[in-house]
């Protein structure tokens, strides 16, 4: 059975950390300081995806305000633990068990027909309940679409665009919000 559980920042640095950095294209990665800073502040918390106690991957979660829902920043299954049903197993416990009735938030990158994990992402989180925001992220120069879980029957798309550059904003500092995120639809 696949378990998600909390880990402080101490086991994240000691643990995973080395995974994130060569998980995660280098220009999508935050500074350590900013991740540090968010987590002291309340804002990050990291969980572990294991199985049979070997950790197969992790979870980085974010929550600014009470009112503001879940906002999954980072996500991954290493290599040789993926497409057996571990990552689709970690959203639905993260879902069911960790962030329970609140919404939970996250981009994929924009579908794109000649980019097949594309198209493979959309259908994960469509099996998950995500529904599409009807927007468009230009985020350190790749497109995203924002997507959310959420058991509301209507989305307000312009609040949600400002809390996802809200989050941007405090994951990327002033400087680099201003210059590399742009709402473009």
């Amino acid at each position: 059975m696949v378990d998600v559980s909390i880990i402080s920042i101490e086991e994240f640095k000691e643990k995973i950390y080395n995974d994130y950095e060569k998980l995660f294209p280098e220009e999508e990665q935050r500074d350590w300081e900013i991740i540090e800073e968010n987590y002291n502040k309340g804002i990050e918390q990291f969980y572990k995806i294991a199985l049979d106690n070997k950790i197969i991957g992790f979870l980085m979660l974010e929550k600014i305000k009470e009112e503001y829902p879940y906002y999954l920043d980072y996500f991954a299954i290493y290599k040789e633990y993926q497409n057996k049903g571990y990552g689709f197993k970690s959203i639905d416990t993260l879902i069911n068990k960790v962030i329970k009735e609140n919404d939970l938030i996250g981009e994929i990158e924009k579908e794109n027909e000649n980019e097949l994990n594309t198209i493979r992402r959309m259908k994960f989180y469509d099996r998950l309940g995500f529904k599409k925001i009807n927007s468009e992220y230009l985020l350190f120069n790749v497109l995203y679409t924002p997507i959310i879980k959420t058991n509301k029957k209507e989305v307000n798309k312009e609040k949600l665009d400002k809390i996802f550059f809200e989050y941007y904003k405090i994951n990327s500092g002033n400087y680099n919000f201003e210059e590399n995120c742009k709402l473009l639809k």
